[in-house]
């Protein structure tokens, strides 16, 4: 069991016997409360954050950075899995698996059910966005996937939804969040009980935390509308500016706040401070291990800009460098010492991963303003996000620098993939003798050999007829 589902299934626990008394009778007395059978849709809830916490920051995250040279797997599976793209069925069954049991699509469900039940269009609002955002980032990552028949207890061996009907799906329960969430109410501040860990704070007012979540699902409609882009074209720019202009829109206070994410309406997963219990993925992971070292490509980026986000990301070496290794893990210039993602910030336990944010909704803007023939409007958001973390104003940009700021921007974010598959910049040399860079991870084994519909690898959809199939249906073309 991860750590963080770990400090889940603890706080679910916590939860329920918090409202216990006469501990020595009643029902249940010979039950295990370490492997509960049944649990309300709080304790689900509580659960479902703690899952999809480490599939949005471990090893979907890890190799989303490597696959884009953000990052490098410099040893042992991040080197296999992700720099040398030779993940296997079998290293990424448990990812693929979480992400429909285990706090996955299956409890969602339940607490939907549960919600609606009880007329709580708060949590029904929540669940149906961590809906919308579990399986837009799924199918983002394997292509045609379970969904409609997922979690039907009638059928065995659901079928694949197709890419394209699963973003579609994606949508309407994003729209469903967004209506049940205007459609609570509530006066005063948050309430902690309710399990809101993205969110409720002390003396945040109930208004807020629900606007919060609506600016979020607008946000990621916009987000999973670019996925669409290579193949339903100019469209689904129009409908991403349209989503954006209803997202995340309160910006950071400070450069600090800009350049890690941590702007008040910005989406980010709640941690402790505990090793093992309820840290963060990206530290914990690297708190025993060095296996991921600073991409060079980013590096670069960064240094030719005199970027301030150079060492908020990244660690200097014991030299003072700032040190990237290339596609094949070789450090440029060789045998200096890579530098490290930042330990101040980044790596301790208790910082909140950003998961969608101000400084991408701004970047979102910046792309469909200026794909849709805004370019001067573009230039607004783009200098809107480099003058929050301290970089001078640009005056007009290309395309490429809009994407650019997005790259930086997203920095550990599995999305930084999706972009870069649609968009081909940063320009990347893939790794070895490769023809490009992995656009797709393999299905579960797990899956496979239970569910017939999950085809071998070599009978992988392709992104289109005769190409390659280490691309999905939306990745249209070869970079």
């Amino acid at each position: 069991m991860n750590t963080y589902t770990k400090a889940g299934a603890v706080l679910a626990l916590t939860l329920l016997g918090a409202g216990c008394s006469d501990f020595l009778q009643g029902p249940g007395l010979t039950q295990n409360p370490n492997n509960p059978t049944t649990g309300t849709a709080l304790q689900q809830l509580v659960s479902v954050q703690a899952n999809m916490a480490t599939r949005l920051e471990g090893q979907l995250a890890r190799c989303a950075g490597v696959y884009t040279q953000q990052l490098i797997g410099s040893n042992n599976q991040q080197l296999t899995y992700c720099t040398q793209y030779a993940v296997t069925e079998a290293d990424i069954s448990g990812q693929m698996n979480q992400f429909y049991t285990g706090g996955g699509l299956l409890a969602l469900r339940n607490i939907q059910a549960a919600a609606q039940a009880s007329g709580d269009n708060f949590l029904f609002g929540m669940a149906k966005v961590w809906e919308g955002l579990a399986m837009g980032t799924a199918t983002s990552v394997w292509g045609d996937l379970p969904y409609s028949g997922a979690v039907d207890p009638s059928i065995a061996e659901p079928n694949l939804d197709s890419q394209e009907s699963i973003y579609a799906a994606v949508q309407a329960r994003l729209d469903e969040g967004i209506a049940a969430l205007q459609a609570a109410g509530g006066a005063g501040n948050c309430v902690p009980a309710e399990g809101d860990l993205i969110y409720c704070a002390a003396a945040v007012a109930r208004a807020t935390e629900i606007a919060r979540w609506i600016a979020a699902a607008y946000t990621l409609k916009a987000r999973f509308h670019l996925h669409l882009v290579e193949r339903h074209g100019v469209g689904e720019y129009a409908l991403a500016l349209a989503a954006a202009l209803n997202g995340i829109s309160e910006a950071p206070a400070n450069a600090s706040q800009a350049m890690n994410g941590q702007a008040p309406g910005d989406f980010r997963t709640f941690h402790g401070t505990t090793q093992d219990f309820d840290a963060n993925i990206w530290a914990e992971f690297l708190s025993t291990r060095q296996d991921i070292v600073a991409g060079n490509t980013l590096i670069q980026i960064l240094k030719a800009r005199n970027d301030p986000r150079l060492a908020a990301y990244f660690d200097a070496n014991a030299k003072g460098q700032f040190i990237g290794s290339d596609q094949n893990n070789v450090a440029v210039p060789k045998d200096s010492a890579p530098s490290v993602i930042n330990t101040g910030v980044r790596r301790q336990f208790a910082f909140r991963q950003p998961i969608v944010t101000w400084a991408e909704n701004q970047l979102i803007l910046a792309e469909a303003k200026y794909m849709t023939g805004d370019s001067a409007g573009a230039v607004v958001n783009v200098d809107a996000v480099r003058t929050a973390v301290g970089m001078p104003a640009l005056g007009n940009v290309s395309f490429t620098d809009v994407m650019t700021e997005k790259y930086i921007a997203m920095y550990q974010n599995i999305d930084v993939w999706s972009d870069y598959k649609r968009t081909c910049i940063p320009a990347l040399t893939p790794f070895g003798t490769a023809t490009e860079v992995l656009g797709r991870l393999p299905y579960g084994s797990a899956e496979r050999t239970s569910n017939p519909h999950i085809p071998l690898p070599s009978a992988y959809p392709a992104g289109t007829t005769g190409s390659s199939p280490v691309r999905n249906w939306n990745d249209r073309d070869h970079c």
